[in-house]
């Protein structure tokens, strides 16, 4: 995986680590971004120079074969282009997923246009999953619909319906055949720390086993719910003054 670094270990490439490990999958995490960060926000983001990243990147191709890629934080548009020239080498057959870190759950760090063009023009035709919540695909597809993207190359959408309203949430796979809902109860527990990243990590760890996209997805949501569901309850669950908690990482089933 290729992200940035959480010094707190709960998002970023240490929360990616923790979830494929989980999932019965070796990492590689490649930082290309420095993070000082916890869950009270994100207090500077630094990006580091695309040949160190590359350089990781060898190396860790050099020490083995490699299943399924996930990247997340990386931080400026030219990283973006870069993670995304290296990438074509592989994608297609290595599945890429790719989730859109465009801003910080707790708050202090949110991302120029240029970043969400530069993944709507290399990285996200590269994926053979893109998960963006609701303000990420906005900002990727600036007016254009999600057909665009599928169009360009990009096999695969879940948009993540976190931040809808109501007491039920629907995740939405998108794809060039169709569309496929993942429906599931919101868990009244307040903001927390990591999930996007645990769940990118999760859809990558079950297509280095072999899943199709749908089955992978599937079952990255209903992990995702089940890691939620073991925090406790808040009373005021959606208050915005709530600080997030870090995620749970369980075990996954192996089937």
């Amino acid at each position: 995986m290729i992200g940035g670094l959480d010094p707190c270990g709960g998002a970023g490439i240490s929360a990616d680590a923790r979830t494929l490990l989980a999932h019965g999958c070796e990492a590689l995490p490649v930082a290309a971004v420095i993070a000082v960060q916890n869950r009270f926000g994100m207090q500077r983001v630094e990006v580091l120079e695309e040949a160190l990243v590359l350089a990781q990147l060898r190396a860790a191709l050099d020490d083995g074969g490699i299943a399924a890629v996930k990247t997340g934080l990386l931080g400026s548009a030219s990283m973006v282009r870069a993670v995304a020239q290296w990438l074509q080498r592989f994608a297609p057959p290595v599945p890429v997923v790719v989730d859109p870190v465009l801003s910080a759950t707790a708050g202090g760090y949110a991302c120029a246009a240029q970043v969400a063009e530069a993944y709507r023009e290399t990285l996200a035709p590269l994926a053979a999953m893109f998960t963006p919540n609701e303000p990420e695909l906005v900002a990727v597809l600036a007016g254009s619909p999600v057909l665009a993207l599928l169009d360009a190359g990009c096999a695969a959408v879940l948009h993540k319906g976190g931040h809808g309203p109501g007491d039920v949430l629907v995740d939405r796979l998108l794809r060039c055949g169709g569309e496929q809902q993942f429906a599931h109860r919101r868990i009244a527990v307040g903001p927390v720390h990591g999930t996007g990243c645990a769940l990118a990590s999760a859809i990558a760890a079950h297509l280095a086993h072999g899943r199709p996209l749908a089955m992978a997805a599937e079952r990255a949501v209903a992990w995702l719910q089940r890691c939620l569901a073991t925090l406790s309850p808040l009373e005021n669950a959606s208050s915005v003054g709530s600080l997030p908690r870090p995620l749970p990482i369980l075990h996954a089933d192996a089937s």
